[in-house]
């Protein structure tokens, strides 16, 4: 019998061996300088190319009778849906648009105001995980996860 303290690592663990900056999710510097110099614009160019399609959709929306609450406000729903629709099509007037590090620009709906977040995501990320919105603090609706958005 052993009385000595073992210790084995963890499974898959390399000693050593560090994550790099894109295994850990954080911009490189080239995407934050990136970023700071093109959000506006790319912001700007996406919501142009989609103003048209939004503006149908708005006007689908404000048909019915439940758009808007009692207090004369438009309805939670009815913002989410439409925050929903404006990320999409956003999304897609930018899908060939990658950052230096080759992340894909993406828009994310903001839950509890009309808008939405422009974020960087790898490539072949699942964005419907984030379907619901993100908060403006970072927290993922529904979910316990924060995630960072692109700042200005």
């Amino acid at each position: 019998m052993d009385n000595g303290l073992t210790h084995h690592g963890i499974l898959g663990m390399r000693w050593g061996v560090r994550r790099t900056q894109t295994q850990l999710g954080n911009l490189s510097r080239k995407d934050t300088k990136w970023v700071k110099k093109n959000t506006d614009k790319i912001t700007e160019k996406a919501r142009n190319k989609s103003s048209k399609d939004l503006m149908k959709y708005a006007n689908e929306l404000m048909k019915d009778p439940r758009a808007v609450n009692k207090s004369g406000k438009l309805s939670a729903a009815t913002i989410n849906s439409y925050n929903q629709k404006m990320a999409s099509l956003m999304s897609e007037k930018v899908s060939d648009l990658k950052s230096p590090s080759g992340k894909v620009v993406r828009f994310v709906a903001k839950r509890g105001e009309v808008g939405v977040f422009m974020a960087l995501a790898d490539q072949g990320y699942n964005m419907n995980q984030l379907k619901n919105g993100i908060y403006d603090s970072g927290k993922v609706a529904y979910r316990n996860t924060v995630i960072d958005k692109v700042k200005n």
